[in-house]
């Protein structure tokens, strides 16, 4: 009889484009979103931990986990820069998550709107670095969210919404209507704007019901009075470990060279695809969840080595430490975390070239029509609201068969050691497509 802990990871990002007409570009700006409280659930229990049960592991769990990386040298251009512009943006030591996948799409669906061979549309198909023409960009989402939906009904993981919130006297372009809901599985939705309470609430709802309650407030009545439209997308992801951790205990944490604190750990030893760059000079960890998602965990050699591995770490060369990993046994020590992030990505799409979509001479024909505000339409703000809870639900006793697989290139039967003791940088990516869903960096597990 083996006992196992279920620790769960929770993701939840929501991003919100707030329109307004550029013809007044003084009502454009609207104040910071304050994070609501208790989005995320939140541990009330305190150590010692006592076990309590747990549903049983479906029957057909496929417990077999081959690991081959999404086929490419690099991940995609435009979210790896997004990623690390804000990593190194963010030069205190905060915790961060952001989801590239989010911001990539909401872009996709401004080039729709987008006037033909204008610099707006140019600026903007530049982010989708990987795809090469307009219809594949609409191909690409169109598979890659089916996908998700497909892996969505197996596991009830990991689920994406899009949707777009107009003022009722707004009338959308029906083309643009059409291709949203066909390739990016998104709607359109008319409200009563000036009764900005009332409109709040209808997107609060819509956000409320889509999170299963973990984000109760994604937009403020200030927000709606400021704009004409509001583009939201929303990514929750749940995702229950493949290998589940066994045993937890306090311990310390090392923020920097003079702070340290108190967190709760995971720990387990198991079969992990693993790998020790020198040349990031980091360890590289693979962790699955059940279904296609697995979190990749970089530990930097030094105990503040954190700013260095976010400054020197290059696109292929994470890749190509992913294609360098092996499957080998590790003692993994994990400390549990959960925090909340924001961000205005603003000033970031600006310094990565995404500029017009906030100028008076954007270019947004698709997402209007009538003489109100035709050709006056620009975007005033992107924010991004996060959060990640990576934990442990509780114990359930199950019989279980173990079989005992040596490594398969024959070499050494040492155990590598994965303590995460130190500030490190995480990530979720969507296997089966290469998409990085969630990112970010840790430097203080229990902020």
């Amino acid at each position: 009889m083996i006992s196992k802990n279920v620790d769960l990871s929770r993701l939840l990002a929501s991003l919100l484009l707030v329109f307004g007409a550029s013809a007044s570009a003084n009502g454009n700006s609207i104040p910071t979103i304050t994070t609501p409280q208790g989005v995320f659930e939140t541990r009330t229990d305190k150590v010692p931990i006592r076990p309590v049960a747990l549903p049983a592991v479906p029957s057909g769990y496929d417990d077999i986990d081959t690991f081959v990386p999404f086929r490419s040298d690099s991940h995609d251009q435009f979210s790896w820069q997004l990623l690390k512009t804000v990593l190194q943006n963010e030069t205190a030591a905060k915790n961060v998550i952001i989801s590239p996948f989010s911001i990539k799409l909401v872009l996709a669906l401004l080039s729709e709107a987008a006037g033909a061979d204008t610099q707006t549309q140019r600026e903007l198909a530049n982010t989708q670095t990987d795809i090469r023409s307009q219809n594949n960009v609409r191909e690409f989402y169109r598979k890659t969210l089916n996908s998700f939906k497909k892996e969505n009904q197996l596991h009830d993981t990991l689920s994406v919404r899009t949707k777009l919130f107009t003022d009722s006297f707004i009338e959308t372009q029906q083309k643009f209507t059409a291709t949203l809901k066909h390739f990016y599985d998104s709607e359109v939705e008319a409200l009563d704007f000036s009764n900005a309470q009332a409109a709040a609430d209808a997107i609060n709802s819509w956000a409320n019901n889509v999170t299963e309650g973990r984000l109760k407030q994604l937009v403020v009545p200030d927000n709606v009075r400021s704009s004409v439209m509001l583009l939201t997308n929303l990514i929750y992801f749940n995702g229950l470990w493949r290998r589940q951790f066994a045993n937890t205990y306090q311990g310390a944490f090392f923020r920097s060279q003079k702070e340290q604190s108190r967190v709760e750990y995971m720990e387990q030893t198991d079969f992990f695809y693993y790998h020790n760059s020198e040349k990031l000079k980091a360890q590289i960890l693979r962790l699955p969840y059940k279904g296609k998602n697995s979190m990749f965990v970089l530990l930097p050699y030094a105990l503040d080595g954190i700013h260095e591995l976010v400054h020197t770490l290059e696109n292929d060369e994470l890749k190509g430490a992913q294609w360098a990993m092996e499957e080998v046994k590790v003692k993994v020590t994990l400390p549990k975390f959960h925090f909340d992030y924001q961000e205005n990505f603003k000033e970031t799409l600006k310094s990565l070239g995404v500029r017009e979509i906030f100028e008076d001479s954007a270019s947004l024909p698709g997402l209007t029509r009538g003489a109100d505000v035709a050709g006056k339409v620009k975007v005033s703000n992107i924010l991004q609201k996060a959060g990640i809870n990576v934990n442990e639900k509780g114990t359930e006793a199950f019989a279980a068969t173990v079989v005992e697989i040596e490594n398969k290139f024959g070499g050494s039967t040492t155990i590598e050691e994965f303590n995460v003791n130190r500030p490190f940088v995480f990530f979720i990516e969507e296997e089966s497509t290469g998409n990085i869903l969630f990112a970010g960096k840790v430097h203080n597990p229990q902020a």
